[in-house]
């Protein structure tokens, strides 16, 4: 222990742990004892003690601040925007469109003779003549279309013009020059059922068939005697099969590549002329068409 003896009474003498106490500065000249005055009093203990005041205050705080965390209320989580609505395809209702495409003219000219008078041109009974033109078609068409599930049906009417036109010179057993022949498709046009089914909601595979209709200008004569002729120039009916795929381009657009066969039968027309009056020929048509179309529903 180190006392310190102030200059006052012996009561007021206090005790300074050694710990505490640095190195005199100056010792006295005296008695050898270290007096308050001889020394600086920045303990050893003082800093002890604020170290641990200090790991202390630290050590609460921090247990403080995980309490309140603890106590503050859980995040709610954010609610995501929902999804777009999926898209609806429909075949229903009503539509009108454009096409384009190629269709080919099969022709068979027959002379059929005279049943009393025999041959003609040609033996009785001949088909002289097969052409199979081929020629631009264009038009329009317009339907309406029922749908229940993957079903699709409904009716459909087009019209297209055709440029479908050749002739053609044969040579004939009883005229030398031969016999020239003409036969020209100028339009079509059909009325059909349609139904199919959507192998996927955008695509609609489909078989169609119905009534058909065309105009044909044919005719054929000797050449050497061309008032003796057989000609014809009519609309005919006849019937009409086909089918093909149609695309949903979007809700009111739609693609569609089609094949259609059409038989118009035989037309049997007599000669023009007073020699020919009792002969008679048969005019036969076959119609293939391909084309592509655009549609617009609603």
């Amino acid at each position: 222990m180190i006392t310190t003896q102030p200059a006052g009474t012996a009561e007021d003498t206090k005790v300074i742990p050694e710990s505490c106490a640095l190195r005199p500065l100056r010792e006295s000249s005296g008695s050898g004892n270290v007096t308050r005055g001889d020394f600086t009093f920045v303990g050893g203990w003082l800093m002890r003690r604020f170290r641990h005041y200090l790991l202390i205050t630290v050590a609460v705080a921090a247990f403080s601040a995980s309490v309140g965390a603890a106590d503050l209320p859980a995040r709610m989580p954010v609610k995501a925007d929902p999804p777009p609505p999926p898209v609806v395809w429909s075949w229903a209702g009503a539509y009108v469109g454009i096409n384009l495409g190629v269709a080919w003219n099969h022709a068979k000219f027959t002379d059929v003779g005279d049943p009393v008078l025999g041959d003609f041109a040609f033996p009785a009974g001949t088909t002289f003549w097969s052409p199979n033109k081929a020629g631009f078609t264009g038009g329009g068409q317009i339907g309406y279309n029922l749908q229940s599930g993957n079903l699709v049906y409904g009716l459909e009417a087009d019209l297209n013009g055709v440029d479908s036109k050749t002739t053609n010179n044969i040579n004939s057993p009883h005229y030398i020059t031969g016999v020239t022949a003409t036969t020209k498709l100028e339009w079509m046009a059909t009325v059909r059922a349609r139904a199919g089914m959507t192998v996927l909601p955008q695509t609609l595979i489909y078989v169609t068939g119905g009534a058909a209709f065309a105009h044909f200008n044919d005719s054929w004569s000797p050449i050497a005697a061309p008032q003796d002729s057989f000609s014809s120039s009519k609309t005919r009916a006849g019937w009409t099969v086909g089918g093909g795929v149609e695309y949903m381009l979007a809700r009111n657009w739609t693609a569609k590549i089609e094949g259609l066969y059409a038989d118009f039968g035989s037309s049997t027309v007599a000669g023009q002329s007073a020699f020919l009056s009792t002969y008679r020929s048969h005019f036969a048509h076959e119609v293939a068409t391909v084309r592509g179309g655009l549609n617009w529903k609603w």
